[in-house]
């Protein structure tokens, strides 16, 4: 049986750095640095995803990295086709607004995170969010809640299944 929870692309980094802050021991510190492995590798991939995105509207060189402007700022080269007519340094409007969506899209797409064969681990983990004695403000708090409910629903919907 396939278990999974699902996080957005934008949220895994912060999810990551976040949850490796809780006190916690046991499963539940287990479950909380292998959760934060497979949270790594989803954000690699989502930055590998950001890149291939970026490079259909900037300039790369041999190997696929992006290029930038030598005036130290860091600012990406727009490919001429598609640099703005009175600033090249710039993109255009209408694919500045392509690139834009697209990245939107990305980051809002779910990364789905399989815990099957670390289900105990995760269970711990559960467990100790259950009765996490310390308290949670802001950010803290958000990603409990997000971590929390994700594990919760995946483990109802583990037990419908099995019944």
């Amino acid at each position: 049986m396939k278990t999974t929870i699902s996080f957005k692309n934008r949220e895994l980094a912060g999810i990551a750095n976040t949850l490796g802050q809780f006190k916690l021991k046991g499963k539940a510190s287990l479950g909380r640095s292998t959760l934060i492995r497979k949270l790594a590798n989803k954000q690699e991939e989502y930055v590998a995803d950001r890149v291939e995105i970026q490079q259909k509207y900037f300039e790369a060189d041999e190997e696929g990295n992006l290029k930038t402007l030598d005036d130290g700022s860091e600012k990406l080269i727009p490919k001429p086709e598609l640099a703005d007519e009175k600033d090249p340094s710039k993109l255009g409007k209408d694919p500045e607004a392509d690139l834009n969506s697209e990245m939107n899209e990305l980051s809002d797409d779910l990364a789905n995170i399989d815990f099957s064969e670390y289900s105990a681990r995760f269970k711990g983990l559960k467990a100790s969010l259950d009765d996490y004695p310390y308290e949670l403000d802001k950010e803290d708090a958000i990603v409990y809640e997000r971590v929390y409910d994700q594990l919760e629903q995946a483990f109802a919907k583990d037990s419908k299944e099995e019944q």
